[in-house]
């Protein structure tokens, strides 16, 4: 097994990252080594690519040359971290409103360029762009992160979702790495029998998966002793984890979970092993928790933002990731001085339990919505609301390319996964919660 996960790493990685045109396997070996850089060491790393980042920004992004000289600001205006207060908040309104092109690199090649998109969450997907070196350093900072829990490149994973795999490069490297890809759709008891199946012959040593549906199958599980198997970890992200959710997933698997959080142009947060905190990768961007005035506090609850320091292609300055973090300075026992987070707030994802026996989360609503070009292209933002009768209403924000046809397929389609009647409402706006979120699934 040494010798598998020595060849996975110093041979199949780097040729991975040749065939793909990635760097995982390079920036995997640095932070290794920036896992125990003081405080100090952080903060030199992040200033010198905040400063090579604005530089670019200014020269080559049409967004922040526009946002500078409106500010009266120079690139050198912005040394440190602390200088990131001089600019204003970005939304995803503004990213969306300005359009693409308005915060694209006129100078970066294309070649080196990936098309990407948020997983939507609250109900309104980005599409942006990110440079496969970026790419390449979320992605080892990931493994990093795994490798926490005690993964070794070569130990056999199940990772479960809603949508299908359909690139053909993705089935490549689930193959050379070792990874069974499980699509758990519908959410239903003969869907769950047949995971467990699966997990009983192949054995993997990890899951990954969103805590909505893990906590259906953990209680399926549950109630079937005959599925015995037990993984050494599970991996959840996409959604709140609560307590109680956790304690259930980690009795019914008889293991210890670790939760981590990512959303676009933002450092990926993973759990520490003391599982008393989670610790945000800070090489890969700069972390700013803002209070309800829109003031830097480093203990307590407040806004999370983010400057991505590596996507030159796309760069995300100050962007507001519409999330709440709890922050403290309290050193942790695993002598890391990266930033610590105690807890991911405002990711609640409700369920619809459908009489029919399925149930749905909503990355099952995103994947529809962002799979179909034209859906894609013509509805902007959706909410489902269940109602007492357990009839289904879409509450959609639509554009000038929707019409009938797409109405007509979205409520045949739902109709026919949900068992029940299914009815639209094409909306003006979709209100937000004060947390700035937008509630996407409402069970009345």
């Amino acid at each position: 097994m040494l010798r598998n996960h020595f060849i996975q790493e110093n041979i199949f990685l780097p040729l991975s990252d040749v065939v793909t045109g990635q760097s995982v396997s390079k920036h995997l070996k640095f932070l290794q080594k920036s896992k125990y850089w003081s405080r100090e060491q952080l903060d030199v790393f992040q200033h010198n690519r905040l400063k090579l980042l604005v530089k670019h920004a200014y020269a080559h992004v049409p967004f922040y040359r526009d946002l500078f000289d409106d500010l009266r600001l120079l690139p050198e205006d912005i040394q440190t971290k602390y200088d990131l207060l001089k600019l204003p908040v970005t939304s995803k309104s503004t990213l969306k409103k300005e359009g693409i092109e308005r915060f694209t690199s006129q100078a970066y090649p294309k070649k080196l360029i990936k098309s990407r998109a948020s997983s939507g969450s609250t109900g309104e997907p980005l599409h942006y762009l990110s440079t496969k070196e970026s790419y390449s350093v979320n992605l080892a900072a990931i493994l990093r992160g795994w490798f926490d829990m005690g993964f070794q490149l070569g130990d056999k994973y199940v990772k479960l979702s809603g949508n299908q795999r359909k690139s053909i490069i993705k089935k490549i490297q689930d193959a050379v790495s070792s990874n069974r890809y499980i699509s758990v759709d519908p959410m239903n008891d003969e869907t769950f029998r047949s995971v467990l199946e699966i997990f009983e012959d192949y054995q993997p040593a990890f899951i990954r998966c969103y805590p909505d549906l893990l906590l259906f199958l953990a209680n399926y599980k549950m109630a079937h002793p005959e599925y015995m198997f037990s993984p050494k970890a599970i991996a959840t992200t996409g959604n709140m984890l609560f307590p109680e959710v956790r304690a259930k997933i980690e009795s019914a698997f008889g293991c210890k979970i670790f939760d981590s959080y990512s959303c676009e142009g933002n450092s990926c947060v993973f759990e520490c092993p003391t599982h008393t905190c989670y610790h945000s990768a800070e090489e890969y961007g700069i972390t700013e928790v803002l209070d309800s005035n829109g003031t830097l506090i480093k203990s307590g609850i407040g806004r999370l933002i983010t400057t991505d320091l590596w996507n030159l292609a796309y760069p995300f300055i100050r962007y507001d990731t519409q999330d709440l973090v709890e922050v403290d300075e309290t050193p942790c026992a695993c002598g890391r001085s990266h930033l610590r987070i105690n807890k991911i707030i405002g990711r609640e994802n409700e369920t619809l339990i459908m009489p029919n026996g399925k149930n749905f989360i909503v990355h099952q609503f995103t994947i529809f919505f962002s799979s179909n070009e034209n859906l894609k292209r013509s509805i902007e933002q959706f909410q489902v609301i269940k109602t007492k009768t357990n009839e289904v209403c879409f509450n959609l924000i639509v554009n000038e390319a929707y019409n009938l046809d797409i109405q007509n397929y979205l409520i045949n389609y739902w109709a026919k996964e949900f068992g029940s009647n299914v009815f639209v409402n094409t909306v003006d706006a979709i209100p937000l919660l004060c947390n700035n979120k937008r509630r996407f699934i409402i069970n009345e």
